[in-house]
């Protein structure tokens, strides 16, 4: 495969698995954001797929509180069911 359509696919399956990870409450869409960049950064480089800081991403926020999505109406739960009277 070409080294440019290598590194296509794996910015973009870094994307994908980020969007996922911020529309669960995993990370917030700041960490993500912040990943991506580092990510980009790296793969423009061309430090190769397995560079120093691919093994070690930015630590993600210390706190347990999930986030909330950063669009509105993008959360993966359903809506609360309305009380029946």
């Amino acid at each position: 495969m070409p080294p440019k359509l290598t590194k296509t696919i794996i910015g973009a399956v870094i994307a994908i698995a980020l969007a996922g990870a911020v529309s669960y409450g995993l990370i917030s869409q700041q960490t993500a954001d912040q990943i991506q960049t580092q990510a980009n950064q790296t793969l423009q480089n061309d430090q190769g797929s397995l560079g120093p800081t691919a093994n070690h991403p930015p630590a993600a926020p210390a706190n347990t509180i999930p986030q909330a999505p950063a669009q509105p109406g993008s959360s993966p739960q359903p809506p609360a069911p309305v009380p029946r009277q």
